[in-house]
């Protein structure tokens, strides 16, 4: 498989490297001379230093031969044309652009093919998209969501004197009396795929899998329980505060719509009624954008305020709030504002970051949910790229972990085989099986059948060859 990818920033390098790690051919197009030079020592493939709009570099870049084009540089007009050129110079299958205007957004999407582009990746849609399923699930925690399987994947900070702390998992959770399985524990800024064997530390961060119900009885048992959020304070008002109050309010537009997540959120929400519209506030320092906001959202309520300023969660009667969703430009102050609804009483905080190192130090400070923009446009691009073999891909730990879920196709090596026959590559656990109406978690007797899906954590280098194992044999 060979994939061209245009723009070397953070989200356009870590998406080659990851494929890379797959032993995908990649090919990296970056104008800047100074970072195509870094690039080309840092990344095992070729860097071309030209400019991605024109028909010579993608010449060069082997558009010719290629299977996909990824366009993501600083530019939505630089990645639109440069999809243009591509789909209308080269037999491409595939041309996926990062497009940041929502506008521009809104308009490929409601044309089919528009400038031949197969799938936009808005960050701040994708982002929105994150913290929404949060919001859903209580805002307890992150949540991982998949296609066809009704279970899920949540993290959970083990606190400080937990009395799971120095014991093996296998002895951990026996007084939780539901099915759940600990997936992978971040720990001292790597990762730990877990056996029973495996002894709980003091700051680990663990990542479980199980259904929703059952997930919701782990938390309980750490004393975080579910409870209603009817009054949501968005610190904000920009494109994702706007996306997530149009959510929140009731009128969702398009680009949130994802009808397989999204329509599996809904059904499983329905009976708790945590879909209904909320009490929302919108908190926003700029004047101007208060009046846009207070006309498009008149049954909200739009504080003119710098959330910055002590005294204002007091002043303007926010200490009532069930959660804060801290979603400004400003990642510190995200995240400084969620510490302080924190330490006011406020139960639930969520921040939008752009680092995703931030991530793991946030959970750490009792922040419930953590969204990366960077990661969900990299998990979006990445599962434009694999969808012809997964059916979703979620990337954990800058990448070095891969979610994948999979059909187990006819013909498949797999069939009829017990799980404990099976070798797997070394760092990698079968997670959840679906089939029809059942899903679980499955043990060594596991015997996969046709059309069964299952999801799988591993190393990403090792993508390539768990799909081999889940298609049809040569």
């Amino acid at each position: 498989m060979k994939i061209i990818v245009l723009g070397g920033g953070s989200v356009g390098s870590q998406i080659a490297q990851q494929l890379i790690d797959d032993r995908v051919d990649v090919v990296l197009i970056e104008e800047d001379p100074e970072k195509a030079r870094l690039l080309a020592n840092r990344l095992d493939c070729t860097v071309l230093n030209q400019q991605g709009n024109s028909l010579e570099a993608l010449r060069r870049a082997g558009c010719a031969s290629a299977d996909v084009f990824v366009a993501v540089t600083g530019s939505d007009e630089v990645n639109m044309v440069a999809c243009g050129l591509v789909s209308s110079e080269f037999p491409l299958p595939r041309k996926i652009a990062r497009i940041r205007n929502i506008n521009y957004s809104e308009a490929t999407l409601s044309s089919r093919k528009f400038l031949g582009i197969d799938a936009i990746v808005n960050p701040e849609i994708e982002a929105s998209r994150e913290l929404i399923q949060s919001i859903e699930h209580g805002a307890m925690s992150d949540v991982i969501l998949f296609s066809h399987s009704e279970l899920q994947i949540r993290n959970l900070p083990v606190p400080r004197g937990g009395a799971v702390i120095g014991q093996p998992l296998k002895d951990a959770f026996v007084e939780i009396d539901v099915t759940f399985l600990v997936a992978a524990i971040y720990r001292d800024n790597t990762y730990v795929i877990p056996d029973g064997n495996t002894v709980v530390r003091e700051n680990d961060i663990l990542y479980i899998v199980g259904k929703r119900e059952d997930l919701d009885e782990v938390f309980r048992s750490f004393g975080k329980h579910r409870q209603q959020l009817d009054k949501v304070v968005i610190v904000g008002g920009g494109k994702a505060g706007v996306l997530i109050a149009e959510h929140l309010l009731g009128h969702s537009r398009n680009p949130l719509e994802d009808p397989s997540i999204l329509q599996r959120l809904k059904t499983s929400l329905s009976q708790k009624n945590l879909f209904r519209q909320k009490h929302v506030v919108l908190v926003e320092r700029d004047s101007r954008k208060c009046k846009n906001l207070a006309q498009r959202f008149p049954e909200a309520l739009v504080v003119n305020a710098d959330i910055s300023e002590e005294g204002v969660f007091s002043e303007e009667n926010l200490t009532n709030s069930d959660l804060v969703l801290a979603v400004t430009d400003n990642q510190e102050l995200n995240i400084v504002t969620a510490l302080s609804a924190r330490s006011l009483g406020i139960p639930r905080s969520a921040v939008l970051v752009n680092n995703t190192n931030y991530a793991a130090i946030c959970s750490r400070l009792e922040i419930d949910t953590v969204t990366s923009v960077k990661q969900a446009v990299i998990n979006s691009v990445l599962y434009n790229i694999k969808r012809s073999g997964a059916q979703s891909v979620h990337s954990l730990f800058d990448g070095r972990l891969e979610v994948l879920e999979f059909r187990v196709e006819t013909g498949s090596r797999l069939t009829g085989r017990p799980l404990r026959a099976i070798r797997f590559p070394q760092d990698t656990l079968l997670l959840a099986v679906s089939r029809g109406e059942d899903h679980w978690i499955p043990g060594g007797d596991y015997t996969p059948q046709e059309n069964d899906t299952v999801v799988i954590i591993g190393k990403r280098e090792h993508a390539d060859t768990l799909q081999a194992l889940f298609v049809a044999a040569p």
